[in-house]
């Protein structure tokens, strides 16, 4: 796989990706509440492609897995017990880890996370920090294998209004 950052003409690509992810863990033990029309939204993944905030890993012409980054984990978690407090500007907050349903298994989704990380690195970030629904522990357990440590726990309203909150792991890195 290659790795490089999104570029605008990427957008429709990814949110493609993102869809057919959502669709394909509605109902699963491991579904994080990613629903079309709600998270991720366009404009969101939209705003990290052109603030060059968006990694994607492509074979061939065709993307095949992506990752946003930011320095904005959201309010929810304002409160976490932080392993630094380092400012915000040198803090990585990756979002929406997402490989292609038919490239699973092969490595790529730790292949993407590990080039993130030394994309952040070179980018002068001190730590790394990142949220997974509780419930998907195969995320969790690749975050925590790559140093990852949980620091708290929270909720977050990712879905319809109607949609109860969903429980996240909210987990950090130092980069060194």
């Amino acid at each position: 796989m290659d790795i490089r950052l999104a570029r605008a003409e990427d957008t429709a690509s990814i949110m493609d990706l993102y869809h057919q992810a959502s669709d394909a863990m509605v109902g699963t033990p491991y579904d994080c509440q990613w629903r079309r029309g709600g998270h991720p939204s366009a404009a969101f993944v939209r705003g990290l492609v052109t603030s060059n905030g968006m990694l994607v890993g492509t074979e061939g012409p065709q993307i095949v897995a992506a990752v946003g980054i930011d320095h904005d984990l959201g309010h929810e978690y304002r409160d976490v017990a932080w392993l630094t407090n380092a400012p915000l500007e040198h803090v990585a907050v990756l979002h929406l880890l997402v490989v292609s349903q038919l490239w699973r298994g092969k490595g790529l989704a730790r292949q993407l996370l590990r080039a993130c990380l030394d994309f952040v690195r070179n980018e002068g970030m001190t730590a790394a920090r990142l949220d997974a629904t509780a419930n998907n522990l195969p995320a969790i357990e690749l975050y925590a294998s790559e140093g990852f440590e949980v620091v708290g726990h929270g909720t977050q309203d990712v879905g319809p209004k109607d949609d109860p909150l969903v429980p996240f792991v909210v987990m950090e890195r130092l980069l060194g």
